[in-house]
């Protein structure tokens, strides 16, 4: 064999090296990539809020391991709490409602006769979707 082939054989050879070790990185790049997207990390459980008092209670006890006497004194807080919850927005709802029922006429005289039945009913459904509210 002479020079110039065993040159061409070693350029090939390094190529083919090359090739190679392309291939194998590039399976394991995938294969890293799919085992990280079959298994998605486990979404966070949403925050639950102190106004729903049941889920409240229910994840402090899960959470916690309540005992059965820190159960039934956490329950009493919750339930005293909401009662107390209730007595404030019941002192606030009218100074809420004069500050909504301003806004909303001023939103309403920017409208058209055509546009305020529409507007009425929107406000209206608003009301119904509030649970604290007590008219």
């Amino acid at each position: 064999m002479n020079a110039q082939n065993k040159m061409w054989l070693k350029v090939w050879s390094i190529a083919t090296v090359i090739f190679a070790l392309g291939c194998v990185t590039g399976a394991a790049v995938d294969g890293l990539y799919r085992t990280r997207m079959q298994d998605p990390p486990a979404p966070q459980p949403a925050a639950v809020s102190m106004r729903d008092t049941e889920a409240y209670f229910v994840t402090l006890q899960r959470e916690l391991a309540l005992d059965e006497g820190q159960s039934s004194a956490m329950r009493e807080v919750l339930d005293k709490t909401r009662e107390e919850y209730k007595a404030v927005c019941a002192d606030v709802r009218p100074r809420y409602d004069v500050v909504r029922e301003h806004a909303r006429t001023q939103m309403r005289a920017l409208l058209t006769s055509e546009q305020q039945p529409r507007f009425d009913s929107i406000v209206t459904a608003e009301d119904c979707r509030c649970p604290e509210q007590k008219k």
